[in-house]
């Protein structure tokens, strides 16, 4: 069996300013690749987050268990490092949950986070680990009068749900002692969030899984997965025979027919400002909570410790099929100055810049919730669709996978994060021009909200489609 475009990654050269970070402090040493013919229990293919929370929690369950990870570069240089680094889990995630998957497992969604959340800040405040871990909650923001009123319907549903101590309204007056921006109308506070330096926190889970006996074999690019008793797995220079195949590629698993089927590509743009601290400690944004406003395309920032502001803009291309390589993907000057203009918006008084820009695809699921499984006919299982706010969903990963491999029915392996149905999108090339419509209608709309203007009509329409087709992804 050859689950070569499942495995295959391409990742950009031009590292990200999280990256770059990393190296200045840490260098950039790598494992040596993989050169001849080794025997493990588990092969775990992709050495970023999922990858290596999913060795650690098996070392945890199972100290004697042979693990091996292979990388195409070094572990954490893919999604894991470009990501915004806000931490949460899916608390305000429900009421895009509940009428897909009623309210027991919505919350148990939710709880299932909460012990993720946990598990990352036990590993994040170990001593010796600087990883920019601040935890002061998730802070989600209006900036117009539409938002506004999504904010009043979290208010109700929580209530309704009676988890509203997760979560605090505040009005602009007390908002304004958190960050004052001049565009934020209203805020509402998740009691579970933090944020963290991504790249760091992935040289410590690579560090700790070398530590725990995980062998690493970087700069070693998989060519083949072939399905067996036991599996092979295989690249230029050798081999791994195991039991059990892990597929730890992010976008790399939509060569898997049953994550294609249901996952979509987008790509997600942050930019990173020069650093302003004397700026930030003016408008009460003394510490380094993680934000986001409440478009649909979001736009999610936080604060830096050296004063920085990183704002992101999910807005970006999608793409066709499984085309995860796909060099508008990562490279789109439209999409990087949204997120230039959020900055400018929210921040105008900030001094200087933006030092760096990048972009990465990310996979959305149908249902908007990461999913994890094994193929039907092997022991080769997976993960997907994180949605870009995969942080504290590749620790549920860990949990999961390694839930899946030891054969264990628990509370991960039972919960919708494994045990679900999911609808299928429609078939290429609909599905990609249909979102791109869509995408740009809804760009287009709340880009009209923001200004305070009319909703173009036609847009309007066509932001509404997915709704009317009963879809339950890409509704506003």
């Amino acid at each position: 069996m050859n689950l070569l475009d499942a495995v295959r990654s391409n990742i950009e050269q031009e590292f990200s300013w999280w990256q770059r970070d990393a190296r200045s402090v840490f260098g950039s040493n790598t494992q040596l690749p993989l050169s001849g013919t080794i025997d493990v229990d588990v092969a775990i293919v992709g050495g970023g987050f999922t990858g290596l929370w999913t060795a650690l929690v098996l070392k945890e369950r199972q100290p004697q268990m042979r693990i091996a990870i292979l990388d195409a570069y070094r572990c954490g240089d893919g999604a894991s490092s470009r990501n915004g680094g806000n931490v949460h889990g899916y608390w305000g995630a429900l009421p895009t949950l509940l009428p897909i998957f009623g309210t027991d497992k919505s919350i148990d969604a939710a709880r299932l986070g909460t012990l993720a959340q946990i598990r990352l800040r036990e590993f994040a405040t170990a001593p010796g680990r600087d990883v920019w871990w601040v935890e002061e909650g998730y802070l989600r923001v209006a900036t117009s009068p539409a938002q506004v009123q999504k904010i009043q319907e979290f208010i109700r549903i929580a209530r309704d749900l009676g988890v509203d101590s997760t979560l605090t309204r505040l009005p602009q007056t007390e908002l304004r002692n958190l960050c004052n921006s001049p565009r934020f109308l209203e805020g509402l506070l998740f009691s579970e969030g933090a944020t963290v330096h991504p790249a760091r926190l992935a040289y410590a889970l690579r560090q700790a899984a070398l530590d725990a006996g995980v062998q690493i074999f970087e700069n070693s690019p998989v060519k083949h997965v072939r399905k067996g008793s036991p599996n092979k797995v295989e690249t230029a220079h050798g081999a791994i025979t195991a039991r059990d195949v892990v597929l730890a590629t992010y976008t790399g698993t939509m060569g898997l027919g049953p994550v294609a089927r249901t996952t979509t590509l987008f790509s997600s743009f942050p930019v990173m400002s020069e650093a302003d601290p004397e700026y930030l400690e003016k408008i009460n944004y003394s510490v380094a909570r993680g934000l986001a406003d409440l478009r649909m395309f979001t736009h999610y920032f936080r604060r830096t410790k050296d004063g920085r502001i990183l704002m992101g803009s999910g807005s970006g291309p999608l793409e066709l099929g499984s085309a995860h390589n796909s060099e508008k993907l990562r490279r789109d000057p439209a999409s990087a100055q949204r997120a230039a203009t959020g900055l400018q918006r929210f921040f105008p008084g900030m001094r200087g810049g933006v030092v760096a820009s990048w972009g990465y695809p990310i996979e959305v699921t149908s249902d908007r919730l990461p999913y994890f499984g094994t193929l039907a006919d092997a022991r080769i299982h997976y993960g997907s669709g994180y949605s870009g706010h995969g942080v504290n969903a590749t620790v549920i990963a860990g949990e999961c996978i390694s839930s899946l491999i030891l054969n264990q029915k628990d509370q991960w392996t039972t919960s919708a994060f494994c045990a679900r149905t999911r609808m299928t999108f429609p078939i290429e090339p609909f599905r990609f021009v249909g979102g791109t419509m869509v995408r740009d209608a809804i760009v287009r709309c709340e880009d009209a909200e923001d200004a305070g203007r009319r909703q173009p009509l036609i847009a309007q329409a066509i932001s509404n489609l997915p709704r009317v087709m009963g879809m339950r992804v890409g509704t506003r």
